[in-house]
């Protein structure tokens, strides 16, 4: 480091003015040697050592004034050079403190104060390296706020994934919910329908006791079918009274859990009938093509079903008939297929009863006339307030 200050010191201070002055010195004792050699040559007898002593004394004043002149233009420049290298670390301060008002500004809880006046250093040197410090300081709050950002995204990318799990496991969870509430009604309405098909067979048998009791038997064979009789009664009985109470559950819970497909091509009608069945507390989801009406039913159960008879690719007819062909080969239970068409003539009435519609409804179709519908064929379903 201090030979790099000596070489800047004598390339930047120094050797501009030196070889000018040795110039300028060496053409001074050359014109001394010319004026002493002449004066010899031109009166060689006048010439002694007080001539020589002169020439000497000139050329040392001559040298003197060099050196001297030399010497003040080496402080000159050095003292211009400290302004100029004063100036610059001024400027540097006042940028320096720019930056940290900027960082200030934006990072309200790390100051960057400049230092007070009767503390700032006055030699260049000194100042230089205050402003040293304070660069540095700056460089370790943008470090340590880089580090906190980095922090905080961290942070919030860890909540925001521990959101979307949860969000993600309420849904499966609700998915298993829906699955088993699907799989319950069903069964329920699998019972109710073995039920039903056992007190059918009851009865039947019970018809062809009667019909044996009446024939010529022994009394030993007609005791014996009277006992059967006996326990058989027992039997409806019990069948009669299951039969009611799951009759009586399953509307209840129809009238709770009640669902609604709606089957239209037409945004705006699908949105109206959704609404509409929404207010009434209903479940109510709506598709725009057969195909992805026969989609829902493989996933899910629907009581009573909207279908629009006129829709591109498989019309609303096509769309009846697939349905009943899936109830049918999976012995499930039936939805309530309702027609939704303008052309609700006596051909156009065969055609929906023919293809496996339950009922017809003429298109355009007024509020009061689809919840009439659901009313006709779920009673009790809809709020007795806005029904009444």
């Amino acid at each position: 480091m201090q030979r790099y200050q000596r070489e800047y010191y004598w390339n930047a201070i120094v050797w501009p003015l030196l070889w000018p002055l040795l110039l300028l010195q060496a053409a001074l004792i050359a014109l001394c040697l010319v004026v002493g050699a002449m004066v010899w040559w031109m009166s060689p007898s006048h010439a002694s050592w007080s001539t020589l002593l002169w020439l000497m004394i000139a050329l040392l004043i001559g040298s003197s004034l060099n050196v001297g002149a030399f010497l003040m233009l080496v402080k000159a420049r050095g003292r211009r050079n400290d302004i100029r290298f004063s100036q610059e670390i001024t400027e540097l301060e006042r940028q320096s403190l720019s930056i940290c008002a900027t960082a200030a500004c934006s990072q309200p809880e790390h100051t960057c104060a400049p230092p007070d006046a009767s503390d700032e250093p006055h030699l260049p040197l000194q100042r230089l390296v205050g402003v040293n410090e304070m660069l540095a300081g700056l460089k370790r709050r943008i470090n340590y706020s880089q580090v906190a950002n980095a922090a905080t995204k961290s942070t919030q990318h860890e909540h925001k994934q521990t959101l979307l799990d949860d969000l993600q496991h309420q849904q499966r969870q609700l998915k298993h919910l829906m699955a088993g509430r699907d799989r319950a009604r069903e069964e329920s309405r699998l019972k109710s329908g073995y039920l039903i098909l056992l007190q059918r067979e009851t009865d039947s048998l019970f018809k062809h006791l009667n019909a044996m009791a009446e024939t010529e038997i022994t009394d030993s064979c007609r005791q014996n079918i009277m006992d059967v009789r006996e326990r058989l009664l027992d039997i409806r009985a019990l069948l009669a009274n299951l039969v009611q109470h799951t009759a009586e559950e399953g509307m209840v819970k129809g009238r709770d859990n009640l669902r609604v497909l709606v089957v239209d091509d037409g945004p705006v009608n699908l949105m109206l009938a959704r609404q509409m069945l929404e207010t009434q507390g209903l479940q109510v989801e709506g598709v725009s093509s057969g195909e992805q009406a026969l989609e829902r039913q493989q996933s899910a159960f629907f009581d009573l079903v909207f279908m629009d008879i006129f829709m591109p690719t498989l019309d609303g007819l096509e769309t009846t008939r697939r349905w009943r062909e899936y109830e049918r080969a999976h012995s499930s239970s039936q939805s309530v297929l309702v027609a939704l068409t303008a052309n609700v003539d006596n051909a156009g009435r065969d055609a929906c009863l023919t293809a496996g519609m339950d009922d017809l409804l003429a298109k355009p179709y007024q509020p009061e006339t689809l919840l009439s519908m659901i009313t006709h064929w779920f009673p009790g379903t809809l709020k007795p307030t806005l029904h009444a």
